[in-house]
C-alpha cells in the first residue's frame, strides 16, 4: 500500500512540474509588408492600432509635384498611430536624397526628406495612418555628405518557438504514465 501511495505521490510531482505552455491567439496586426513596382519593398509597423493593409498601387499622393518620377507608391490602410515605415528601394541608391509624399484621407498632406541609407532603405514615422494613406517616394541626386545618412538600423527579432518545450512536455508525462503502469502492475503482482 505504501508504494501505491508513494507511486502515486510521484506521478502527481512530476505531473505539477512540467511546464505549460499557452498558446496565445494572434493579435490585430500592427504590421504589414508588400512588394511594390521596381521590386521596391514596403515594412509598416504600428506602435498602437491596427495596419489593415498595404499594398502597391499606381495612384500617387496628391501632394507630388508634377513632373516627378515616382519609384513606388503605396497604399496604407488602418487606424494606427507611432507609424514607423521602412521602404527598400535597393543599394544603388544609396546616399541619394529622397522625398517620401505623403496624403492622408481627410486630404491633409506631408513631405518627408532625408538620404537613402548604405543599405538601399529609406525609414520614415508618420504620427498615424487614418484609414488610407498614400506614400509615393522620389529618389534625387546623389548627396555628396553621407555621414548623416539615414542608417535604417532594424530592430532585432523577437519570439521564442516552444515546440521543443512542447515535446519535452508530452514525452515526459508519457513516461510518467508508464512509470505509474509499471509500479502499479509490480504492486498487485
Amino acid at each position: 500500500m505504501k508504494k501505491r501511495i508513494v507511486a502515486i505521490a510521484c506521478a502527481a510531482a512530476l505531473m505539477l512540474a512540467l511546464p505549460t505552455l499557452a498558446w496565445a491567439a494572434p493579435s490585430p496586426s500592427n504590421n504589414g509588408t508588400a512588394t511594390g513596382s521596381n521590386g521596391v519593398t514596403a515594412v509598416v509597423k504600428a506602435g498602437s492600432g491596427t495596419i489593415e493593409s498595404v499594398a502597391s498601387t499606381t495612384t500617387q499622393a496628391s501632394n507630388v509635384p508634377a513632373g516627378t518620377d515616382i519609384v513606388a507608391s503605396f497604399e496604407v490602410t488602418g487606424d494606427a498611430t507611432n507609424v514607423d515605415l521602412t521602404f527598400n528601394v535597393g543599394t544603388q541608391y544609396a546616399g541619394h536624397a529622397f522625398t517620401v509624399y505623403v496624403q492622408h484621407t481627410d486630404g491633409t498632406t506631408e513631405t518627408l526628406t532625408g538620404t537613402v541609407a548604405a543599405d538601399g532603405t529609406i525609414t520614415i514615422h508618420v504620427d498615424n495612418v487614418d484609414k488610407l494613406s498614400i506614400f509615393s517616394i522620389a529618389i534625387g541626386d546623389k548627396v555628396a555628405d553621407t555621414a548623416a545618412a539615414n542608417t535604417g538600423a532594424k530592430s532585432p527579432q523577437t519570439g521564442v518557438d516552444l515546440g521543443t518545450v512542447a515535446g519535452a512536455t508530452v514525452v515526459t508525462a508519457i513516461a510518467a504514465g508508464a512509470v505509474f503502469v509499471a509500479l502499479r502492475k509490480k504492486v498487485t503482482e
